[in-house]
């Protein structure tokens, strides 16, 4: 919330105080000038010519002690500045600040993290490079023990080494 405070009165009669040259208000949200008057109650006139980023114009105040205008910036207004006066004195004295009108900072995004997608088990070929192998040895075992009678030891190795260059060439071939 944006605040400018204004003092009347404080230096002697009808002085006229504004705490800041300028102030940044964001589209959409208000400015609060809070006037504070340290001696008679007294009349002061609070202005713009902004149209562009308010509704407000004009507005005579009576001030006892403490009093706050609150002046709303335009939801639709675009980034730029204007100025706003404080009149004391019945015009006498004069006081204005200027008003930057920015665009609200956006807001952090609270992104969701798209759901990870789990990858199929697979066997590393080295693994199957491996086992591959073992599993024709115990193959060729079991062929010489369930056919005993088969024409010998040199069919079985045969029958491995082929077993395991077609077992070689599979697992090379998926890399």
């Amino acid at each position: 919330m944006a605040i400018v405070e204004v003092q009347l009165n404080r230096l002697g009669i009808n002085s006229l105080e504004i705490s800041t040259d300028s102030v940044d208000v964001s589209v959409g949200t208000s400015l609060h000038v809070r006037i504070i008057n340290y001696g008679a109650p007294t009349h002061a006139t609070l202005k713009t010519e902004a149209n562009a980023y308010t509704g407000f114009t004009y507005e005579n105040l009576y001030v006892q002690d403490e009093s706050e205008v609150r002046i709303d910036i335009l939801p639709n207004a675009n980034p730029g500045s204007f100025s706003m006066q404080m009149i004391s004195g019945y015009g006498m004295h004069r006081e204005e600040f200027t008003v930057n009108v920015l665009l609200p900072d956006p807001e952090p995004c609270v992104c969701e993290e798209a759901p990870v997608e789990k990858e199929p088990f697979k066997i590393p070929p080295m693994v199957i490079n491996a086992a591959m192998p073992a599993l024709a040895l115990i193959l060729l075992i079991l062929w010489i023990a369930v056919f005993p009678s088969a024409p010998g030891f040199l069919m079985g190795l045969i029958i491995y080494v082929i077993m395991l260059a077609g077992v070689y060439i599979a697992c090379r071939s998926v890399q």
